[in-house]
């Protein structure tokens, strides 16, 4: 049996968590002087963990409104 308050808080903290990395890629990916300096391959490495982290937090949103029904 699953503790749904202690879900919904772990859950909460991992979208604060990937939030903050979101924020933090799209930071690094608008500064002009990164993407003049930055060797091809990490801007695109970059650009595929912002992915991730937005395509992490669609599913950890739909998991927490899951568990609030």
């Amino acid at each position: 049996m699953v503790d749904t308050d202690k879900e919904i808080e772990r859950l909460t903290k991992e979208i604060e968590n990937v939030d903050k990395e979101i924020a933090r890629g799209e930071r690094m990916l608008s500064n002009q002087g990164f993407l003049a300096k930055a060797p091809k391959a990490l801007v695109e490495e970059e650009t595929k963990k912002l992915a991730g982290y937005k395509d992490k937090k669609v599913m950890l949103t739909e998991q927490l409104a899951l568990i609030k029904e």
